[in-house]
């Protein structure tokens, strides 16, 4: 009976040593009492194997390689857009010379005149929503004024 006492004494001061963030850390990682008493456990990293792209499962998508454009290219497509923005959209320059939309947008961006159109586009078809669907726009830009 009393060695039974001794062991459940034993196992309760095991467990008053121990708290929720040491439980599972080995006794030998080194541990150095600071001056608020704190007690600091420093544990190093577990070693990291170098990974390689054959260790990674296949690619879910492939993307299309795309060319760089040259100086001459990066002129023609300014002014193609300059030119004539209705046709020469960013998509259709990115499709004529196989680069990115955002990188054709950077090089040649919409002239002003364009962007003052597409504007009053949008405003008139603002206007000529129903009511329900002008609240709805409200409250989505509201919305997203919160962010």
């Amino acid at each position: 009976m009393l060695t039974a006492a001794r062991a459940i004494v034993r196992s309760h001061n095991s467990l008053l040593c121990r708290s929720f963030y040491t439980w599972n850390i080995p006794t030998d990682t080194p541990r150095v009492v600071l001056d608020d008493g704190s007690t600091l456990i420093h544990r190093h990293a577990a070693p990291v194997k170098p990974s390689s792209e054959k260790d990674l499962p296949p690619r879910l998508r492939t993307y299309p390689k795309r060319s760089w454009l040259t100086q001459q290219q990066i002129e023609e497509a300014r002014t193609l857009r300059q030119e004539d923005p209705d046709t020469w959209t960013v998509q259709e320059l990115a499709r004529k010379y196989n680069s990115y939309p955002g990188f054709i947008m950077r090089i040649a961006p919409c002239p002003k005149d364009r962007k003052d159109m597409l504007k009053k586009q949008a405003e008139t078809e603002f206007e000529n929503l129903p009511l329900g669907k002008k609240k709805t726009r409200i409250d989505r830009i509201r919305r997203k004024a919160l962010w």
